[in-house]
């Protein structure tokens, strides 16, 4: 794992995602609260993580094209610029005034990590190789619990002392620092641009075409056509899942709101141990097997949340909910990375983005639609069970990827 973190331009894009991620979750934190303090109103609220999850939804898959057009870390850098002018109009928003600048601040961060998050998943490949990209990938997941962990306390502490500007301006100098360490990287992913590029027509022509190419391979390729299935079940699972959590802990275990911030914290306390633990043992083990491992034990940790409703238990299986987690994780990231052609990553991954924006959206609002009618107890239940079956199919579906990078 340390041998991992040594190799100089990996542990680059890794500080600069850290620094970055802990800006960003400390922004998710803030945006929710301020507009639901602003309305009193949980729609208003709510309506901020439904508008964060919308550019993934309408031009994820494209950004991908262009991710696999363009040099992937100059890609990066400048979208860690653009993310600084983007938290500039908070600036302007006053208490009980603009708050459409809220939301509209949402919609184009979210835009703009539309091409981040496929070109650093396209870019680690060529960063570590393929015997350390587990391990890679544990450690990135490892770096995301981290930073879910530091990220949303420090917001709160910034918005109440400084305001949403405070916290505008701390996620600002996070994307600048995140910049400056990624423009250091050495290796960079080899800008493509196609024949015909040079006139707009082509150009309109080519994208499109591109774009085609990605998405036939996610439905054309029968190992990834799979893989997306599987995991996209797995999502579905985890967005009832993470809806529920707050319903659960105020209508089933009758406890206060703290504890449920309290499970947030003791899941991501899990991800750490699992990112410790999956570092350890990541360059012997095939991803399969930890996928299918890890779906099973998220499952299983699920059904005992749902069906034990006492506060110890739900304690411990927040930590033990979070422990796999880096594990599925890990292993679909790399399963993605094995599985496919260098010149499509920034494609296959801008498709795994919207696929995983589409199942939060279903999952939320369907969690939240049918909460009250069938009960906050079956719906976790069946969560666990959506789990368990896509952990299921990993052995019988899932074999060796057909393509290496």
């Amino acid at each position: 794992m340390l041998a991992t973190l040594k190799q100089r331009d990996f542990a680059l894009l890794w500080f600069g995602g850290l620094i970055s991620m802990m800006g960003d979750w400390a922004m998710f934190a803030a945006l929710p609260f301020y507009a639901y303090e602003q309305t009193g109103s949980a729609f208003a609220s709510g309506a901020v993580l439904t508008a964060l999850t919308v550019p993934g939804l309408l031009f994820g898959t494209v950004a991908g094209v262009f991710v696999d057009r363009w040099d992937r870390r100059r890609t990066m850098v400048v979208a860690n610029l653009l993310q600084v002018l983007v938290m500039l109009p908070l600036l302007l928003v006053r208490p009980g005034e603009s708050l459409w600048l809220v939301y509209a601040v949402a919609i184009a961060m979210s835009s703009v990590w539309q091409f981040i998050t496929p070109a650093e998943n396209a870019l680690l490949p060529g960063l570590v190789g393929p015997d350390r990209l587990m391990a890679a990938n544990s450690l990135n997941a490892f770096n995301d619990n981290l930073a879910r962990i530091a990220g949303p306390a420090l917001g709160g502490l910034v918005v109440a002392f400084a305001g949403l500007g405070g916290v505008a301006l701390l996620n600002a100098a996070t994307f600048l620092l995140a910049a400056l360490l990624i423009s250091l990287i050495r290796s960079s992913g080899a800008e493509r641009m196609p024949e015909d590029a040079d006139e707009v027509p082509g150009r309109v022509l080519s994208v499109w075409r591109e774009w085609l190419q990605g998405l036939k391979l996610v439905v054309g390729e029968s190992y990834i056509a799979v893989l997306f299935i599987i995991l996209g079940a797995a999502m579905l699972a985890d967005s009832i899942l993470s809806a529920l959590i707050a319903p659960f802990v105020g209508g089933v275990l009758m406890a206060p709101a703290s504890l449920f911030g309290l499970l947030l914290t003791l899941r991501g306390v899990g991800g750490l141990i699992g990112g410790v633990l999956l570092g350890s043992v990541a360059t012997r083990v095939r991803p399969q097997r930890v996928l299918f491992l890890s779906l099973l034990a998220v499952g299983a940790g699920t059904l005992v949340f749902a069906t034990v409703p006492l506060v110890p238990v739900s304690l411990a299986c927040a930590v033990a909910l979070g422990t796999p987690a880096v594990g599925w994780i890990a292993s679909q990231q790399t399963l993605l990375q094995q599985s496919v052609e260098d010149q499509y990553l920034g494609r296959i991954f801008g498709a795994f983005s919207a696929t995983t924006d589409l199942m939060f959206f279903v999952g939320s609002l369907s969690a939240g639609a049918l909460g009250d009618l069938a009960g906050i107890v079956p719906l976790l239940i069946s969560s666990a069970v959506m789990y368990c079956a896509a952990g299921l199919l990993v052995p019988l579906l899932l074999g060796r990827p057909q393509a290496g990078t």
